[in-house]
């Protein structure tokens, strides 16, 4: 009689967990959705901000063309071209380990990301400075021309706002204060148009035209990053020291590396053609390289997006990783079948002399499907802290464009540059799908329990949820 009363008490109780434990699981579910709910969000608000930016971009440089020489054009263009490759270098990996170690709305995101802003201003003023002194071009040439002092300036304190520009882009993310973004590529694109009417027929017209490019992004950004902290609910500080310090100087560090070699051949690329082509040659290959860069970024936002939305609230990481790559592999075939489609009107627009642009474009645009997985894959393996498999897909990617470039581009000009491109991104893609596939491989004999240590500390780290719960 005993036993019998014993279990019916253990089945009483289990009649009560049961709808208890299904009620836990509904409210889960929400959770999981609303991460989803955010992904997608952010990188459709991104997608956007990618098309304005490109319309914008190339309306500016056709109104340039129009309105100026092809040498003032391409002299400026060389300059925007050298702040994005100084803006790359002054990174730091803070793009990345801010998206993780400053992403809440408590005082150590606030003061992560205060010494982030202090060490990207420094990183940038010093690594302009060493731009201008050790890289000999025409371009360089200009500031000076200029102004022997306040030209080389200008140049370091656009440098410096652009790559504040980045991660106040990111504490925006981080905040879901997506449209914030949106706000400010907007405002670039409206600020440039009247500026281009401003000091017109000068001799300094070429520094001028790139001050009207670069400059709008440096002020954008610079009032971003101050304000950006009240965005997150709370104020700039440098104290007191956050617990995650240690942990997020190695992972600035580690993906510092991995984002030099990741974003090494879209900054190099040009400055390998720039140091290798005519003036007019790089006003014609700027243009296909402008709607490259900028089609090409939609994937890398998308990634970015995931970075700042993997995981949280309980979302399946797995889940959101397919849903970013069916988004962004769709975007970018459409954006390819459209290059191949409409690349003479690059030539009817733009004119005859930029016949090359027209040649080049389908070429480069068809590297936009590999890239996309190139792009969201890293941002899994980020997430998961696979150092080993970061490092692994971006110097594949470094070596496999800089490599062919180096050699294409001295002897055939932009038709090698847009070669080297395309093979480049076809390896890096391949080998990307390799190397997430052995990572996931490790990951999945650690689920649903996660109880491989070095598996486990990843997730926790990250606050990443690997496994659906499972009933």
């Amino acid at each position: 009689m005993r036993r019998s009363h014993a279990d019916r008490g253990r089945r009483h109780r289990a009649t009560y967990a049961v709808p208890l434990v299904s009620a836990a699981l509904t409210r889960l579910r929400p959770a999981r959705a609303q991460g989803h709910r955010h992904l997608l969000t952010g990188s459709a608000l991104l997608v956007v901000g990618a098309a304005i930016q490109a319309l914008s971009g190339a309306l500016f440089w056709f109104i340039a063309a129009r309105l100026d020489v092809e040498a003032d054009v391409g002299a400026a263009a060389k300059l925007n071209t050298s702040v994005l490759f100084v803006t790359y270098l002054a990174g730091l990996g803070l793009p990345v380990s801010l998206a993780r170690y400053a992403a809440g709305r408590d005082r150590d995101s606030d003061v992560t990301f205060t010494w982030g802003v202090v060490a990207t201003v420094a990183a940038a003023l010093v690594l302009a400075a060493v731009y201008i002194v050790v890289i000999p071009s025409d371009a360089v040439d200009v500031l000076s021309q200029t102004n022997r002092l306040l030209g080389p300036l200008a140049f370091a304190v656009i440098v410096a706002g652009s790559a504040l520009s980045l991660i106040a882009d990111v504490r925006c993310m981080t905040a879901r204060r997506w449209n914030l973004v949106l706000v400010r590529i907007t405002a670039v694109g409206l600020l440039r148009f009247p500026l281009l009417f401003v000091l017109r027929g000068g001799e300094d017209r070429a520094f001028w035209l790139f001050v009207w490019a670069a400059g709008p992004v440096a002020l954008t950004g610079s009032v971003a990053a101050l304000y950006s902290a009240r965005v997150a609910g709370g104020r700039h500080g440098l104290r007191p020291r956050p617990g995650s310090a240690g942990a997020a100087i190695r992972y600035s560090a580690v993906n510092y590396v991995s984002t030099l070699a990741y974003q090494a051949p879209y900054f190099a690329l040009p400055v390998i053609v720039l140091a290798n082509v005519s003036a007019r040659s790089y006003a014609s290959f700027n243009v296909a390289w402008g709607i490259v860069a900028v089609a090409f970024y939609v994937p890398s936002a998308i990634g970015q997006a995931l970075l700042a939305e993997g995981g949280r609230d309980g979302a399946h990481l797995r889940a959101q990783v397919g849903l970013a790559l069916l988004l962004a592999l769709g975007l970018m075939a459409v954006g390819s079948l459209a290059s191949f489609a409409g690349s003479t009107l690059v030539e009817r627009v733009y004119g005859s002399g930029y016949h090359q642009a027209a040649r080049v474009l389908p070429v480069m645009m068809a590297a936009g499907v590999p890239w996309a997985i190139t792009s969201l894959l890293l941002s899994e393996v980020r997430i998961l802290h696979r150092h080993a498999a970061t490092v692994v897909i971006t110097v594949v990617l470094t070596v496999a464009v800089v490599v062919p470039a180096l050699i294409a581009v001295p002897r055939d000009g932009v038709d090698g540059a847009s070669a080297a491109w395309f093979i480049g991104n076809l390896v890096a893609g391949a080998v990307a799908i390799v190397t997430a596939a052995i990572s996931r491989h490790r990951s999945r004999r650690a689920d649903p329990a996660l109880d491989e240590p070095a598996t486990a500390a990843d997730a926790a780290e990250v606050g990443i949820t690997l496994a659906e719960p499972t009933v």
